[in-house]
């Protein structure tokens, strides 16, 4: 475990780097990965990183079971076991040349990150793109600060 960032009250941000010796973390968007919390349990947790950024693993997850809850007790220097990544990347280069409109609502946003990343790295290829998010409170919005940013 490299940081873990509080995003909600509930709702956490691991961000997991290779050991040493291991080349990185491949994956696309819409793929998620197996966790294991040592003597606790594992738990399928989609990716909400960005996939041009191999070198990092972020996974963010509301903690409302015994695993969710003992990976938000994780630490910095922490270990976690990763099987992965699984399932079918969303084909999001088949939309190049057209708007893009990204629906989320509370922790949906998680797995929708690395989707739009990969359009905004290549924001030429696509039309407009819009984001329509919104959480149960305002309390609740994930990745505050970065939506701020991009508005």
């Amino acid at each position: 475990v490299h940081r873990v960032t509080k995003e909600t009250s509930d709702t956490f941000t691991l961000e997991l780097l290779p050991e040493a010796g291991h080349a990185g973390f491949a994956f696309a968007a819409g793929q998620f990965n197996m966790l294991y919390v040592c003597g606790v349990g594992e738990v399928p947790i989609s990716i909400s990183g960005d996939p041009n950024v191999p070198q990092a693993l972020v996974h963010t997850t509301r903690a409302v079971g015994a695993v969710t809850k003992g990976m938000g007790d994780l630490k910095k220097g922490d270990s976690i076991g990763i099987r992965g990544p699984f399932g079918t990347n969303w084909p999001v280069g088949a939309a190049e040349g057209n708007d893009v409109v990204f629906v989320a609502g509370g922790i949906g946003l998680a797995p929708l990150r690395p989707a739009l990343y990969q359009v905004l790295a290549s924001r030429e290829k696509y039309g407009r793109v819009v984001l329509l998010y919104g959480a149960r409170t305002p309390d609740d919005i994930l990745y505050r600060k970065q939506l701020k940013k991009a508005a």
